[in-house]
């Protein structure tokens, strides 16, 4: 296999026929077939499905574009690496942030680290998929800044937890159940809950002896929280430095409920943090340097 054989496949598998994938690279359909044609016979297996309607991929395909696309994304970030450490400027970060992360900590970091780096191209997602492993399929993250109960986690990726917090119940000012002291008083509400405080919750009802909500709405994007809180009686579980956090916490109460919350942690999740390039180790310090006087304040 050859480099530029693997970049053409990955193309026409992200545009779904070879005639896209050409005018996405520049050339002719009959030099991007004969590429994959090569390809195919250097592997000695079938890769796309051809027909009238595009291209999909075999499972011999599916596998291998899952490992083109990480191969690449290394490719890029060791060329990366060497031009930062020959010139010490220029790069790239491509990093995801939760979008609670990101109320908490990325504009502080993100401004500190352009005064020291403001060459590197910085191209910043939010993760909003319940499970944010997904996104590590698509190699293209350097590293990611989540927030995740505070609980052993087995997904082969590497932690540097930068702090933890507890959960709290949050709702809107004047709400008709903010004097509540139990969950148990809170079970009817309409709940806005991310992926793991559906979980959170059942054990903690379970916990009472009474029955999980039954009125939830699963709800990964912080600013539709936000939105829906502050013109509903819906409940949600914020970590404590979100709630009081000026930008979150106007409008909002937080429910002094008896019952102790799971804690959620901050974390930063790489692949390899030995790996990461000079720019992305400087952001990394950015951040840990911002989280601690955050958390000292």
């Amino acid at each position: 296999m050859k480099l530029n054989q693997l970049h053409v496949f990955k193309v026409v598998a992200e545009c779904g026929s070879i005639r896209a994938a050409a005018r996405r690279l520049g050339v002719t359909q009959p030099a991007v077939t004969y590429v994959v044609r090569e390809l195919e016979r250097s592997l000695g297996a079938e890769l796309l499905l051809r027909d009238s309607k595009g291209a999909t991929l075999t499972a011999l395909g599916v596998a291998l574009h899952q490992r083109a696309v990480l191969l690449l994304s290394e490719m890029r970030r060791a060329e990366d690496e060497l031009v930062q450490l020959r010139d010490g400027t220029g790069g790239s970060l491509c990093i995801a942030f939760s979008s609670g992360a990101a109320m908490r900590v990325l504009v502080p970091t993100l401004n500190n680290f352009r005064k020291l780096r403001p060459g590197v191209q910085i191209e910043l997602h939010e993760i909003t998929l319940i499970d944010p492993r997904m996104h590590w399929q698509s190699g293209r993250f350097d590293f990611a800044v989540i927030s995740e109960l505070d609980e052993p986690i087995a997904d082969g990726m590497e932690r540097q937890v930068l702090f933890t917090s507890p959960m709290v119940v949050t709702a809107r000012e004047g709400h008709p159940l903010a004097n509540a002291r139990s969950l148990r008083d809170l079970r009817s509400s309409l709940w806005l809950l991310p992926g793991h405080g559906l979980r959170v919750m059942t054990g903690l009802m379970q916990g009472l002896g009474v029955p999980p909500p039954n009125d939830v709405l699963l709800c990964q994007s912080l600013q539709f929280v936000l939105s829906i809180l502050r013109g509903t009686d819906a409940l949600t579980l914020f970590s404590s430095t979100l709630h009081e956090d000026p930008l979150v916490s106007g409008g909002l109460v937080r429910l002094k409920v008896r019952e102790a919350l799971p804690h959620l942690r901050l974390s930063l999740v790489a692949r390899n943090v030995g790996l990461l390039t000079p720019a992305a180790r400087l952001f990394v310090q950015c951040l840990t340097d911002e989280t601690k006087k955050s958390s000292a304040k």
